[in-house]
């Protein structure tokens, strides 16, 4: 981490504002959003959160930076950075406490994913989100990070039974051995978007886990768990309908 250089960058995005100099002046303070996300890891929620919230108020900081005061960049960024990430927690500690509040915030986020969903035929990110709804995309991410802790099931876990979720899809079981259930299998998985195609080859030919999908995929490792979930629901009920 070149503090010199991330002050060089930042002043240079600051005289000649552009997409090409704020992603140059970003990609040097990205390593200072890591180091604030694993300082504030380990509290209940993902690191993987914690760094793209530091990352957002990194690009709000670089935005509201002024180079002719005379300040470093560093010296501007650092507090801005922390105090947004300890605000995170802070909001996501409230809404735990307000079970109400998950419920009514969660209604809302669910309706708008729904629509983006139906709309685009791709899980939306956070942003997406936070633009369709009116809020902060701190907000999203905190109501996201709460609805999950509170309602979203993981594929991997175990029901009553000792069987995944995963295990009960007809095409998980089989392993593509009856010609007939192939078939059927490729008539469901052309209902899916790219996106979701995309997931699938990701999770099960390639056996990578949510969270390395995630990072193929750019989303949080919440977002997969729920594509993922929806998705494998929908193949089977694609696939036990009658044709």
């Amino acid at each position: 981490m070149d503090a010199a250089k991330m002050h060089a960058l930042a002043c240079e995005y600051a005289h000649s504002p552009s997409e090409e100099t704020l992603r140059a002046a970003l990609e040097e303070a990205l390593p200072l959003c890591a180091l604030i996300a694993r300082r504030f890891s380990g509290r209940g929620i993902d690191y993987e959160d914690l760094y793209q919230v530091a990352s957002m108020a990194c690009v709000s900081a670089l935005k509201n930076f002024d180079a002719k005061r005379g300040l470093k960049f560093t010296t501007f960024v650092t507090p801005t950075i922390t105090g947004t990430v300890r605000n995170y927690l802070r909001d996501k500690a409230q809404v735990l406490r307000t079970p109400r509040g998950i419920k009514e915030q969660g209604a809302q986020l669910s309706a708008a994913r729904e629509k983006f969903l139906q709309e685009n035929r791709r899980e939306p990110s956070p942003r997406e989100l936070a633009e369709a709804l009116n809020w902060d995309v701190s907000r999203v991410l905190t109501v996201l990070s709460a609805q999950d802790a509170s309602q979203v099931s993981s594929l991997d876990q175990q029901d009553e039974e000792g069987l995944a979720m995963g295990d009960r899809i007809p095409f998980v079981e089989t392993g593509f051995e009856q010609a007939e259930l192939r078939q059927d299998l490729k008539k469901a998985l052309a209902t899916l978007s790219t996106q979701e195609q995309q997931l699938l080859i990701l999770r099960f030919q390639r056996q990578m886990s949510q969270r390395e999908a995630a990072q193929e995929l750019g989303m949080t490792q919440m977002q997969v768990s729920r594509m993922e979930r929806r998705v494998l629901l929908a193949l089977r009920k694609e696939m036990d309908t009658p044709q």
